[in-house]
């Protein structure tokens, strides 16, 4: 599958990550076409499938995650979501999309700008569009946002390090009447966050830290204020060391198979037709007594899954590019 870009959407558990993710790939705004195919509900079933990438038409990639902040999660479950990170992040991205619910600022929403920055480098807000979902202030934008919070000198220079912000509402209703006037509010929306997805950079974004055991330890240090968790960090080093970092140019990454809850690599895996990744002998022995795709139920088949990561040359455009 040749994928064109990746975008990375990070947030708390219930702002509409999962729904932004849905009309983009469905590029529908209508009520059915906003539960799939990310799973919009319960988050913390399946930390396995924290970080889940979903594909639309025009074969982009989005990357689904589940809030940091939920307080349910157990050591062994941070340190996964820590490591899928950090392997999310040594692929790149083109774009980071930090979701955030219209409102008041969380002491979390600040977390997840630690997070990025902790990850990313300072640099990685630059790559950073923030959308601020669940607000229904039609013609809010960036100016205004800033004159409502001219008092607060840390949201104004958040506000001039991204390179964009996006306001918008994906709010249904029972009432069909009701609901067709909400699709109007929900499909500018749609149309505000294609136009920035299509107009985002060629060049993939990725971290390149000097010092790998800082590096770690920052990223560790700012997930514990989350989870009030203390985080072995060399066992976090000595997975990255082992697996990331050194096979990084030879090993491509797809999350957990869905269903063996095992890695899959670009060895050993291949896309559906609807675009999901499976290890090629799971779905072999599924497609043995069906005929629907495990994560989606639809009818589909298989094609080749091709190399999408960024070529050596785009890796080299991209470090020149983040040093201007």
């Amino acid at each position: 599958m040749n994928v064109k870009k990746r975008f990375l959407f990070l947030g708390p558990t219930g702002v509409g990550k999962s729904s932004l993710i849905n009309v983009l790939c469905n590029d529908d705004v209508r009520k059915e076409y906003m539960n799939a195919p990310a799973t919009v509900g319960s988050t913390t079933s399946g930390v396995t499938q924290s970080f889940t990438t979903y594909y639309d038409s025009n074969k982009y990639a989005y990357t689904d995650s589940i809030g940091f902040g939920d307080t349910r999660f157990t050591t062994d479950e941070i340190v996964t979501l820590i490591k899928q990170l950090i392997d999310n992040a040594v692929i790149g991205y083109n774009k980071i999309y930090l979701c955030i619910q219209y409102g008041r600022i969380s002491m979390d929403i600040w977390r997840y700008i630690d997070l990025i920055i902790s990850v990313f480098g300072e640099d990685g807000l630059k790559w950073c569009t923030i959308i601020f979902t669940h607000c229904n202030e039609e013609n809010m934008n960036t100016e205004m946002f800033l004159n409502i919070n001219k008092d607060d000198e840390k949201m104004i220079q958040l506000m001039d390090k991204v390179e964009n912000v996006i306001f918008g509402d994906l709010q249904t209703h029972s009432n069909q009447q009701v609901d067709c006037l909400l699709k109007d509010i929900r499909k500018r929306f749609l149309d505000n966050v294609k136009f920035d997805v299509t107009h985002s950079s060629n060049f993939y974004y990725f971290p390149k830290p000097n010092d790998h055991n800082s590096w770690l330890s920052s990223v560790c240090n700012v997930v514990e204020r989350f989870t009030q968790i203390k985080i072995p960090v060399e066992d976090i080093l000595a997975y990255i060391k082992s697996i990331t970092i050194i096979k990084l140019d030879i090993t491509h990454h797809y999350d957990d198979c869905s269903i063996c809850y095992e890695p899959m690599f670009h060895t050993n895996s291949v896309i559906t037709t609807c675009g999901h990744i499976f290890h090629k002998k799971c779905i072999a022995d599924w497609f043995d007594y069906r005929h629907t795709c495990p994560r989606c139920i639809e009818p589909c088949g298989l094609q080749q899954l091709l190399n999408w990561l960024p070529s050596q040359l785009s890796l080299k455009r991209s470090q020149e590019q983040s040093k201007h």
